[in-house]
């Protein structure tokens, strides 16, 4: 399945920089089939090294025994792998790097030779705050993430409609296929962005065989929580990955609530394993915020904020609800706006994360009145208010309460109407979310 970063990790191998390059992400997000297909596509079969320290972690952690010695781990890698690795010609993958400190370590020492090398890393953020020497130096990072919808539009072959969306984004024209792509966007609410279960979707193989991916991820997730978190932060952290959808369905303010999580659940309880579930890249935080100019900053220091599932699909799967419902447009009308309203949320969330945009969401006080749900800022220090509803019903007294106090230059709608633009208002269907990065910020600002 074609993805976004494999331009960037083209990029990489061919531009002639020596630094070593670190894909980080979540387990599953489809980091090592990246990597093996920047191997095969880029350098070949004869000249890719590949170390996968998840399966054979204790004979490649041999070649590690000096990190500061370059040559005798390429000699080391190359007998175990019964391959010739030649400087600036071989890519050298260490997949899983955090398994292994001394190969974390070695990496600083890489950046100083002709070898090219790119890493994997799985939960990071909880490795790291472990370690007692500092991050290597001179290592390049990128993250991948769940597919996001124009990745998954790629996957089930309507190239077409996502190029479309981009046209239609760029132009403000009413995009022809808007209902076509609606249906496509509230499917993939239900499939979501990891690779295995767009994949079962991509082959027709039915949304149950998606839930039944989508169910095993979850299971794994679980399973890590109880294998790596500290021991007093796993029973917690499994506790707050499994309250998250109720967290985000709550009638009224779907602000995070440590007490939604267990009976007298306090913050100075749960605060750790929520820090170690976000580490991990299993969940997004967005912090609440009362600003109305820039720079942004949380209230309360980032004690209220909302926290998203990393993946709409997992979190659609964790309703527990039959996909054939969700599917048929008259038997979803019966599903409770608020389950709606948060999966679009969700989505949106995830979109933005991908796109790495920095967000918040604002209330003008304490209490969850006049709520919008995102609130960016672009590169020009102007501030952009993005309303989020899952449906056509577009009253809001939020945005215009935001735009009042704050003077922004434009307001983002995202709807499940058509693109259009009015009163300072830009209307932006749900599917066009990824759309919406830096630059498209900054564009819109201008206009």
């Amino acid at each position: 399945m074609k993805r976004k970063i494999d331009a960037v990790l083209e990029e990489w191998a061919t531009s002639g920089r020596r630094h070593p390059l670190l894909v980080r992400g979540a387990r599953r997000v489809g980091k090592t089939y990246s990597v093996k297909r920047l191997g095969a596509e880029v350098f070949g079969e004869s000249r890719f090294a590949y170390c996968d320290f998840q399966t054979n972690l204790e004979r490649f952690s041999e070649a590690f025994a000096v990190t500061s010695d370059v040559e005798g781990i390429v000699s080391s890698l190359s007998l175990i792998l019964r391959k010739e690795i030649k400087p600036k010609e071989t890519l050298i993958a260490f997949d899983e790097v955090q398994l292994c400190e001394n190969a974390l370590n070695s990496l600083r020492f890489f950046a100083e030779s002709d070898y090219r090398v790119v890493a994997t890393g799985s939960q990071l953020g909880m490795t790291l705050k472990n370690r007692e020497l500092p991050f290597p130096s001179d290592v390049s990072h990128v993250y991948l993430r769940p597919m996001d919808f124009e990745e998954f539009l790629w996957a089930v072959g309507q190239e077409a409609v996502a190029e479309g969306i981009r046209d239609s984004f760029r132009s403000f024209r009413k995009f022809i296929l808007h209902d076509e792509a609606m249906r496509l966007y509230e499917t993939y609410l239900m499939v979501g962005g990891m690779p295995k279960a767009v994949g079962a979707f991509a082959e027709r193989e039915g949304l149950d065989a998606v839930k039944a991916r989508q169910v095993e991820i979850d299971e794994t997730y679980a399973a890590d929580i109880a294998l790596y978190a500290p021991a007093d932060v796993a029973v917690h952290a499994q506790a707050i990955w499994r309250s998250i959808p109720q967290q985000l369905a709550r009638e009224s303010t779907r602000k995070f609530k440590y007490s939604d999580v267990a009976k007298g659940g306090r913050e100075r309880v749960l605060r750790s394993p929520l820090a170690w579930l976000e580490a991990a890249e299993l969940v997004n935080v967005n912090y609440q915020t009362n600003d109305v100019a820039a720079p942004l900053a949380p209230r309360g220091g980032g004690s209220y904020f909302k926290v998203y599932c990393a993946d709409t699909g997992l979190m659609f799967s964790r309703f527990n609800l039959d996909p054939a419902v969700f599917a048929d447009p008259l038997r979803r009308r019966l599903v409770a706006p608020r389950f709606r309203g948060a999966l679009a949320e969700n989505y949106v969330m995830q979109a933005l994360v991908a796109n790495g945009m920095e967000t918040f969401y604002w209330t003008p006080g304490t209490t969850s009145q006049n709520e919008v749900e995102f609130v960016l800022q672009n590169g020009l220090g102007q501030v952009v208010p993005v309303e989020v509803k899952s449906g056509d019903n577009v009253r809001s007294r939020s945005l215009n309460a935001y735009r009042e106090k704050s003077g922004a230059p434009c307001a983002i709608r995202l709807s499940a109407k058509n693109f259009g633009k009015g009163d300072g208002v830009l209307s932006i269907p749900l599917y066009a979310a990824f759309c919406i990065d830096g630059k498209a910020l900054m564009d819109l600002a201008v206009e």
